[in-house]
């Protein structure tokens, strides 16, 4: 394999030397020193030329397939968050996740044109296109909602929104099914399977499986089931080094659910369902990032945490494993599934796979990289599983995107096992400390060091570095945006008077702005499994972002904590008071 890329590397020099001056005229972005970050791939209808969408720059690169080298590259947007192809014609589709557009382009091979620019729900992540070509769904993050688009089908039209749709839960990846008559959307961070109907723009039902993290669904090529990469994180083991090391605590998995299950309400989901565990004890694959189907029905699953793909088919007993490069995320297979691209979004680069030969031959970069800042090491080490024992899980891997799965775990954070707690979204916690439920620690480093040897179970002790490093990048991540101003629904006198009453009910004694903590520990009577009382109030910056709540997730929805559980309060609140609470908590 080696010795095969080096010959290429060689070729590619010797071509770049005998056509210096054409090179030196057709200079590029591509060769000024930046972070990319590629998250997103399309392979041109012809096959010969691979577009890159770069987080970071905001620019698509043009890559030729047949010498590896990259040709073009445009900017477009501010931050794209995904790249989609609309079939048979010379568009692709992509989504600014900053400027909250969904862009249209037109491409002929290197270049690529801005032909429209159409505002969607604000912090799309991913987008879906109908097999006609005619419709596409925008999913949005923060906003929690799809926006429904007509695309042009004419030179002089142009796309536009037809429907919104407020979803359950924050939403990310998306498939459609049943000849594109149903969409399933997943959970950006959670379990959860939304079922939304595509001719009334109406959410069916939600299917929920013990999972988090899913970041890739196809069906497969039969039709019947649907394929889901994600992890599990088992709220009844330990964070012992037992329990990680077999996979108890976390894993790493494809789950195959029949098809027509998931989208038949009350159903057994499990009835003929099976999983493929991705990794095994002693050599763990920390963090799922992509999913796609080959023509000849391979399953290929990036591993962002270690730096892998995994490949296989439903009936094959094992998947074999091929190392590419740092946080390998999109994947896409040429039309006779001789060949895969991977992005590896820290490397800046693009992987070339042959799947008969099961190796890499070809390692195409996008551009030469600065140094890195602090920060940036920082976030590298947050993606990287092999800072766990066995690389079952990265921070990323409970932590998601900095946020949080909202699921329960038993660590050590509180000095016991048997009381599993919710894992903290880290997104606004700059300044809140002390950490943890029980406020043990009164650093990020000293947090931070806590989560890898006890909970990771590293198997190095965590560098002075590295715990800077990630405390650093912790540091720099904001709190999520109120949801109610994401979907310009806020309320401003509400939220002015609910301010006013969050003050009357003394809840600044725990949640004191601008942060919305305070550093004590607090008996507010409720308890965990093992009978403790006292807890540090996690900060409310961001808090209609996250759910379920308390420690032990015994609140389903914000409205519980104050009706069901009576948090804190001496008396009823009206049902305006209620509102007025909750609109000022959702501006946080």
């Amino acid at each position: 394999m080696q010795t095969r890329l080096n010959w290429r590397r060689s070729l590619r020099w010797l071509l770049c030397g005998l056509f210096l001056p054409t090179l030196t005229l057709a200079a590029t972005p591509s060769h000024q020193k930046a972070l990319r970050q590629p998250v997103g791939l399309v392979l041109s209808h012809d096959g010969q030329t691979l577009y890159a969408a770069n987080r970071l720059t905001g620019t698509i690169s043009s890559v030729d397939v047949a010498k590896g080298d990259v040709v073009g590259e445009a900017a477009v947007a501010t931050q794209l968050s995904d790249l989609k192809a609309v079939a048979e014609t010379p568009f692709l589709l992509a989504t600014d996740e900053a400027r909250h557009e969904l862009l249209l382009l037109k491409v002929d091979g290197p270049r690529i044109d801005v032909q429209q620019r159409l505002p969607v729900s604000p912090y799309p992540v991913t987008v879906v296109i109908s097999e006609d070509g005619r419709r596409c769904v925008v999913a949005s993050l923060w906003s929690r909602r799809l926006t429904f688009v007509e695309l042009p089908r004419g030179s002089d039209a142009e796309a536009r929104v037809t429907n919104s749709l407020d979803m359950p839960f924050a939403p990310r990846t998306q498939l459609l099914v049943k000849g594109d008559t149903q969409l399933i959307v997943a959970d950006s961070f959670g379990g959860r399977l939304a079922i939304v109907d595509m001719k009334k723009h109406s959410v069916v039902h939600v299917r929920e499986f013990p999972g988090h993290n899913i970041r890739g669904m196809e069906v497969s090529p039969n039709g019947e089931m649907l394929i889901v990469a994600h992890q599990m994180l088992n709220e009844l083991a330990h964070t012992v080094r037992n329990d990680v090391h077999w996979g108890l605590l976390m894993s790493n998995d494809l789950r195959w659910l029949k098809l027509a299950a998931v989208l038949e309400p009350g159903t057994d989901l499990y009835e003929g369902a099976h999983m493929h565990p991705l990794g095994e004890a002693g050599s763990a694959t920390g963090d799922p990032a992509g999913l796609t189907l080959t023509a000849k029905g391979a399953v290929v699953v990036s591993l962002g945490g270690v730096g892998e793909i995994a490949i296989g088919k439903e009936d094959d007993f094992s998947l074999y494993r091929i190392h590419v490069g740092r946080r390998p995320t999109a994947i896409v297979a040429d039309r006779d599934a001789r060949h895969l691209y991977v992005a590896n979004t820290f490397d800046d680069a693009i992987s070339v796979i042959d799947v008969e030969e099961r190796e890499v031959i070809d390692s195409i970069s996008l551009g030469e990289q600065p140094e890195l800042s602090l920060v940036q090491r920082g976030e590298r080490l947050f993606y990287n599983a092999n800072l766990s024992h066995d690389s079952w899980m990265s921070c990323h891997s409970c932590h998601t995107d900095g946020h949080t799965n909202g699921l329960l775990n038993d660590n050590f954070s509180d000095a016991s096992f048997g009381a599993p707690k919710r894992v903290l979204s880290l997104l606004g916690r700059r300044h809140t400390e002390p950490f943890a439920w029980a406020g043990t620690a009164d650093t990020l480093e000293a947090q931070i060091h806590k989560s890898m040897t006890h909970t990771m179970q590293g198997d190095d002790p965590p560098t002075a570095e590295q715990l800077t490093a990630l405390a650093a990048f912790v540091e720099t991540l904001a709190p999520p945006p109120s949801i109610d101003q994401a979907r310009g629904t806020q309320d401003r006198a509400a939220v002015d008077r609910g301010r006013e009453l969050f003050g009357n009910l003394q809840c600044t004694n725990c949640h004191a702005p601008p942060v919305f903590t305070t550093p004590d520990t607090y008996d507010v009577g409720i308890d965990d499994k093992l009978g403790k009382r006292k807890f540090n109030p996690p900060t409310l910056l961001g808090v209609g972002q996250r759910g379920p709540y308390f420690h032990d997730n015994r609140a389903t929805t914000l409205e519980e904590v104050f009706l069901k559980h009576k948090h804190q309060l001496d008396h009823e609140l009206s049902a305006d008071q209620l509102k007025d609470l909750l609109s000022f908590l959702r501006s946080l």
